[in-house]
């Protein structure tokens, strides 16, 4: 792999990332949070303690809302600015696992790693959406990366302090995104791997540099937080890491010890797909491949954060993101090992049986949607409204299906990946542009209440429901929403608010009925919005109800 096909694959993962995450409408409640907390930062000129709403939110530390704050103050507030930041780190993940394996192995090795990683359906997926997990995967991917760095380095000079320096600043980051599991992912990963290569001293002498950096880099902003807020770290520690960890509580995501496996499999899509030439690379070839230090290294990388994620009583699909560098240098050994081959069966039957499945959806939607503007039926994938959706998403399958034809009709193993790739590649960047309305309705509220902006003055007062209140606050950039009967995730914030905030029925409808108050109520809940009086103007649409009373 030449420089001129570095910057090639440079400028289109570029532009796939950045080039469409401004089309799709911010998904409540994740972007529209992190959106509005860091909007908020801004706002208030506060940088220490989080909050959502004014309301103290201790879920997470700082770092993420800071480096999401300065993507707004740079491109505005926006959706483009919200999801920057997010796929600036998948991109700068992908940086420093080129770095670290083209020092390591090969350029072209490197190249190949990335490619993986960046085209795999969580990391892209992840990458164009604004959650933590993806600061979070780029500071444990320079801790990771510059640690074995420096572990290689047999002299213990300037580099090799350099490089344990880094891996502690990076780690320290990663503490000010996530917390504890800071330690946790590279702390068992490189444990593991120093006895596995019985490099016993190592485990004793290498963790103090970064140590020290950790302090340096975390320290400052943990102390302030601990004056500003002296209630952050035992809530930070007790909930939000020992509770979501041991107990079995719904609002921390309780899910089965095995979550996590069709999570990596689905996540490693397309290239899972390749498993048994995948498989067939690594055949009679296993021991060659796990006596490579790297090698090593990427399966501890993968196996013990792992281990560490399913043990864990709660549990997302975002989290397994740090992981996902390993997958792709797991998976990259073994397609480059296939590829050097000249027997492609398992590649050929893999890519016709795809291009098939695909030319079959096409007709599948055609005919689900003719018989839904025919009347036959209620609703389809695609509604009345969203033709061009359905022609972009059906015209993406069959390019997509052209490009898998065309990688088959290929000789050559590298030539084959290339169109495989490019095949992908062209899923991914008309994903923004086709996803069916009846998701993004239900996910997406900003497009609806925007509709409603002229009906809230400064004077207003404004009530929302849950989780719903993150999208409320960012749209109408208000940071004094009440809420109605439940606080979802605001819970803590509302209990320890100066001014309660919280209002169950008696006190809102006492609230509506002051003919000075000028009252929009917000949720998403039909039962909630049954309760309440009459209004003057009501909207309704997708589960959302927008009531209006004591109209000026």
């Amino acid at each position: 792999m030449n420089r001129k096909n570095i910057i090639i694959l440079l400028g289109v993962f570029v532009l796939l990332y950045f080039g469409t995450i401004w089309f799709r409408p911010l998904y409540t409640p994740d972007e529209t949070r992190y959106a509005e907390m860091a909007r908020e930062l801004i706002v208030h000129h506060d940088w220490v303690v989080p909050k959502l709403n004014n309301l103290k939110y201790f879920e997470k530390p700082i770092m993420g809302h800071w480096l999401n704050a300065l993507s707004l103050v740079t491109f505005g507030q926006n959706v483009f600015a919200v999801r920057f930041a997010s796929a600036l780190s998948v991109l700068l993940s992908a940086a420093f696992l080129f770095w670290l394996v083209a020092r390591v192995r090969s350029v072209a090795f490197a190249g190949l790693s990335c490619v993986v990683y960046l085209t795999s359906a969580i990391v892209f997926g992840v990458g164009t959406y604004s959650v933590l997990d993806s600061f979070l995967s780029l500071y444990i991917a320079a801790t990771l990366g510059a640690f074995y760095l420096a572990w290689r380095r047999n002299k213990f000079d300037w580099q090799k302090i350099a490089l344990l320096a880094l891996a502690g600043i990076a780690c320290g980051g990663a503490f000010l995104v996530k917390g504890f599991l800071a330690f946790a992912i590279p702390g068992l990963t490189i444990l593991a791997f120093l006895i596995w290569e019985k490099r016993w001293k190592d485990i004793f002498i290498l963790p103090w540099i970064p140590l020290l950096f950790v302090i340096i880099t975390a320290g400052p902003w943990s102390y302030l937080v601990y004056k500003r807020a002296p209630d952050f770290w035992s809530y930070f520690f007790f909930v939000e890491h020992w509770q979501r960890f041991a107990a079995d509580v719904e609002s921390q995501h309780p899910e089965p010890f095995w979550y996590f496996i069709p999570v990596i499999i689905g996540g490693a899509l397309p290239w899972i797909l390749l498993l048994p030439g995948i498989l067939k690379g690594y055949r009679k070839k296993w021991k060659e491949a796990f006596s490579e230090p790297l090698m090593k290294y990427m399966a501890c990388w993968l196996v013990f954060p792992f281990i560490l994620f399913s043990a864990s009583s709660g549990k997302l699909a975002t989290y397994i993101l740090p992981c996902f560098p390993a997958v792709a240098v797991l998976l990259a050994w073994g397609l480059e090992r296939y590829f050097s081959q000249n027997e492609f069966k398992w590649f050929d039957w893999t890519v016709k049986i795809l291009a098939g499945v695909l030319v079959f959806g096409v007709f599948g939607i055609a005919v689900a949607e003719i018989i839904y503007f025919a009347g036959l039926v209620p609703k389809s994938l695609y509604m009345r409204g969203e033709i061009f959706k359905w022609l972009l998403a059906s015209f993406t399958l069959l390019i997509w299906a052209a490009f898998l034809l065309k990688a088959w009709r290929q000789k050559e193993g590298f030539v084959k990946f290339g169109w495989f790739t490019a095949a992908t590649l062209t899923a991914m960047f008309a994903f923004h542009f086709i996803v069916p309305g009846v998701i993004e309705n239900k996910k997406a509220p900003c497009p609806w209440l925007a509709q409603f902006k002229d009906r809230i003055t400064p004077e207003t007062i404004v009530v929302s429901y849950k989780n719903l209140a993150s999208s409320v606050c960012w749209e109408f950039k208000r940071d004094n929403v009440y809420i109605y009967h439940k606080g979802g995730e605001l819970t803590y914030g509302l209990k320890h608010a100066k001014t309660d905030r919280l209002l169950d029925q008696a006190e809102i409808k006492a609230m509506i009925d002051n003919p000075a108050n000028h009252v929009v109520v917000i949720m998403n809940s039909k039962k909630r919005a049954a309760e309440l009086p009459t209004p003057q103007f009501r909207d309704k649409e997708n589960g959302m109800y927008f009531q209006e009373y004591n109209a000026k």
